[in-house]
């Protein structure tokens, strides 16, 4: 068996696994790099011969030790300072129209390009039990079967057919309002709201908000950021009006995607760290914003 080989097939796929499991793209190579060094040790220890199907196996120990993860982190952001957001994978804009489908060597940028789940997607799952969402992303995005998902959980095949039935039907209504439309329609409501704010045009920005939108601003406690998240489409036009007058107005903004989708992000003079944007549309209104601030969830970035 040669390993590096492995290494080099299996990693995007156990990096898609564990950041869409995590909502971090540093825990999740972490925690990808010491499967394989597991993987190793027993391979030159000879302690477990008789794995057949590694793709399977490595599937299964990235998926256990995600779930073992999520168990501890639980505490820990129920004392986190603010919304919890899933750490953005961005890419910029112009690098990802002239690239396609060539992202290069980096599996971290071949998922930027392929993530097949929006970010607000990835923001809802927040809301599942770690084993909840193992089958419903195994399931969901990967097609994996109900035999080889009940042997990663080590649940039974019914048990894990009811969950993902189950959330299935119970996240419907809200997968709908968490996948955004079209990529062309969507990335030309994202320019209409730039246009908007940038010239000013409160009145334009405030009839594309929708009258229970809800923002989401994530500093971690490091940096300024709203503490609870600001409902109402007045309350966030004021909110954005402050963003825009912040530094007279000196601040920049640079196209990116974020997870696949058409996003912002926003530089100022006085801060050493941007803000990561992602909006997310219903019935052709912004109905969520997610701003990414806090900088231990920005280190990642490649923009280049």
């Amino acid at each position: 068996m040669e390993l590096d080989s492995v290494y080099q097939t299996y990693r995007p796929l156990l990096l898609s696994i564990a950041y869409r499991m995590l909502g971090s793209v540093t825990h999740a190579e972490d925690l990808v790099q010491d499967a394989f060094l597991t993987v190793q040790q027993q391979e030159r220890s000879k302690e477990n011969p008789s794995v057949r199907n590694l793709k399977a196996y490595l599937c299964k120990i990235v998926t256990n030790r995600c779930l073992d993860y999520l168990k501890s982190a639980r505490k820990k952001r129920e004392v986190y300072v603010g919304p919890w957001l899933p750490e953005p994978l961005v890419q910029d804009y112009s690098a990802a129209v002239i690239s396609g489908s060539n992202a290069g060597q980096d599996p971290i940028q071949t998922i930027e390009l392929e993530d097949t789940i929006s970010y607000a997607f990835l923001v809802m799952l927040e809301r599942l039990t770690p084993i909840e969402r193992a089958v419903f992303i195994l399931r969901e995005a990967f097609d994996y079967d109900y035999r080889e998902i009940a042997d990663f959980v080590n649940r039974t095949e019914i048990g894990c057919r009811k969950i993902y039935s189950r959330l299935k039907r119970k996240i419907q209504d809200d997968e709908k309002a968490a996948e955004p439309a079209a990529n062309e329609h969507a990335d030309q409501l994202v320019m209409r709201f730039l246009h908007a704010a940038s010239t000013g045009d409160m009145e334009g920005l405030f009839a594309m908000l929708s009258e229970d939108i809800v923002l989401y601003s994530d500093g971690g406690g490091k940096v300024f950021a709203a503490i609870k998240p600001i409902e109402t489409s007045k309350r966030v036009l004021a909110f954005i009006q402050g963003l825009a007058s912040k530094d007279d107005g000196a601040g920049s903004v640079r196209l990116v995607k974020v997870n696949g989708q058409l996003g912002f992000v926003l530089s100022t003079p006085s801060e050493p760290f941007p803000t990561v944007v992602s909006l997310a549309f219903k019935d052709g209104l912004v109905h969520k914003m997610y701003l990414v601030r806090n900088p231990d969830k920005l280190t990642h970035l490649r923009l280049g």
